[in-house]
């Protein structure tokens, strides 16, 4: 039908360079007239690839599913395993069993059921990243990892863009500001809580560890967390820098609970730029990292890793920037145009009252502060 041999159209089916364009135009049409679709085990066997590639996410299901951070991840690993005729598939581990955790390594991972493999966790001493590292299988980190060099990395500069965060609040003239952190055994939270604290160091200003309270990453945790600053013994802070935008949307509730504002009362940064936290409570400062981005970059890295393993593992850093919203006290607080929706939040959110004249689109103000030095 195309006039060439079976070979040819196995390498044309198969992507293989050493095909003539004109060979390989005339077997691509030929494929379309006939509607032909190529078998995957019989293409798998033939080329020793599944085309299929994993994502893992170690942790509790339900903490998976309720984070907003996760979706956007996943959703940028599909697009760029779509755009690379790749298929995807998802594991979920278990934090809290060893024993689903081993039989997805053993079934899926060392069974050759995929051709590379993506971990989001930046858990330290996670026993999978350390047999990952060890393996013979492509593997990409989403994080880093303090004691594995030998991973390929894909990353934001959690320590830089939190140390710039903190430095935007000092120079508001804020100096009592405490940190919401995260878990104390993941990366992450260990990055921006060095940046919080290398940010007050640079200002000559004491760490007060009391200031600094350690949670998940979780709305119900900020929350308590904030509760517990307000409480504190030498008065509450003037600002709070918040491992998450999840934690800070915790911390708005709290404030409310109180019958306090941000930043009226207490500034508030948050770290992620989650849409979903930017609908419900619209004048968060926070740093916005490039989620779905760093899923995709994963792919194209593991990509790589699967054509040329034997290149040195790479570490991918990704910009992040800060958009600043009004909750770091940007904004002028006496504004009647903005400070009124900025201190209600009920059982659906953050809203105006009905009196209240239409708010400017934040993101307007967010973008001419970015470009701005002012604060």
């Amino acid at each position: 039908m195309a006039g060439v041999s079976r070979s040819t159209v196995s390498r044309v089916v198969n992507g293989d360079a050493r095909v003539s364009q004109d060979a390989r135009v005339r077997v691509q049409a030929a494929i379309r007239a006939s509607g032909y679709v190529p078998h995957a085990a019989a293409r798998s066997l033939a080329s020793n690839r599944t085309r299929i590639l994993g994502l893992l996410i170690p942790g509790a299901v339900g903490f998976i599913f309720s984070d907003p951070y996760f979706p956007k991840l996943v959703q940028g690993v599909v697009d760029a395993c779509n755009a690379a005729d790749y298929g995807m598939m998802l594991m979920m581990e278990p934090a809290d069993d060893p024993v689903v955790a081993e039989r997805i390594y053993q079934r899926v991972i060392r069974g050759h059921h995929l051709d590379g493999v993506i971990v989001t966790t930046s858990l330290i001493g996670d026993p999978l990243l350390e047999r990952l590292a060890a393996d013979e299988l492509p593997a990409v980190l989403i994080g880093r990892h303090p004691s594995l060099p030998s991973l390929t990395t894909v990353d934001v500069d959690n320590r830089g863009a939190a140390c710039r965060a903190v430095q935007h609040l000092l120079g508001h003239g804020y100096r009592r500001v405490a940190h919401l952190a995260g878990p104390t055994d993941i990366m992450a939270s260990i990055d921006r809580a060095d940046g919080y604290r290398d940010a007050l160091f640079a200002a000559g200003i004491p760490i007060d560890d009391s200031l600094v309270i350690a949670c998940d990453f979780t709305e119900a945790n900020g929350r308590d967390a904030m509760r517990r600053l307000l409480a504190h013994p030498d008065g509450r802070p003037d600002a709070v820098f918040c491992g998450s935008d999840t934690m800070a949307a915790g911390a708005f509730r709290a404030l409310a609970e109180f019958g306090l504002s941000a930043p009226r009362d207490i500034a508030l940064m948050g770290f992620d730029g989650l849409e979903q936290h930017a609908v419900s409570f619209p004048h968060l400062s926070t740093v916005v990292q490039p989620i779905p981005e760093l899923g995709r970059s994963a792919v194209g890295a593991l990509q790589a890793r699967i054509a040329c393993p034997d290149e040195p593992p790479a570490q991918l850093i990704l910009p992040t920037r800060l958009a600043l919203r009004g909750s770091c006290g940007c904004l002028n607080d006496d504004d009647p145009d903005v400070a009124p929706w900025m201190v209600q939040v009920g059982r659906g959110g953050p809203r105006r009252a009905a009196s209240e004249p239409a708010v400017a689109d934040p993101t307007v103000a967010e973008h001419a502060l970015a470009e701005t030095s002012a604060g």
